[in-house]
């Protein structure tokens, strides 16, 4: 075999892969129940090419979510302001409703695992926002964690439609706005 012919098959896996984990992010913005079978009709591939990559729908949809990981760790890397990487999270969640209902039937040490990852991956940009007086002082990186909790609580399905999320993302948007209070800064 000569050694340029294996060079395409892993551009080709490469390629494969990207359409199956864009398949299951379609997919799993519609459903929790997303068959690998269903992905494969999406993408054009054959079954055995997704179970190839993918044994199952959990390590698939761990995979879609290492995807959006991946997202926005390049937008905290282009500095983008913390609002709007929050913003970003946080509509995710509403967007992909059934991804996160897989989540949540992780183990605890698995979705504690997850989330510990994304508040770091926050981090930086809260921290950032404290120091140029855009977000709270008293606000703790573990207190996103909380924040995600209490969107999902929110989003219960069919009492929210998308006006209300959006406002309460706005909510909690303005919420972790540091807003100076000029007559204690006289004192």
């Amino acid at each position: 075999m000569r050694p340029s012919a294996a060079v395409p098959q892993r551009v080709d896996a490469r390629r494969n892969r990207e359409a199956i984990l864009r398949a299951a992010d379609e997919a799993f913005s519609e459903d929790a129940d997303v068959a690998l079978d269903d992905v494969a009709r999406r993408t054009g591939l054959g079954r055995a090419t997704v179970y190839r990559h993918f044994p199952d729908r959990t390590a698939l949809a761990l995979a879609v979510a290492a995807h959006h990981l991946a997202a926005l760790k390049t937008q905290v890397r282009g500095r983008e302001p913390f609002r709007e990487l929050l913003r970003s999270v946080l509509a995710m969640q509403a967007r992909r409703r059934p991804l996160v209902r897989l989540f949540r039937e992780l183990p605890e040490r698995s979705r504690r695992r997850h989330a510990d990852a994304l508040v770091s991956l926050l981090r930086p940009a809260l921290e950032a926002a404290q120091r140029d007086g855009t977000v709270r002082p008293d606000i703790e990186p573990a207190d996103l964690a909380l924040l995600f909790e209490m969107h999902e609580a929110a989003l219960v399905p069919g009492l929210v439609t998308r006006e209300p999320a959006e406002r309460l993302v706005r909510v909690f948007l303005d919420g972790l706005a540091h807003h100076r209070n000029p007559a204690a800064d006289t004192g």
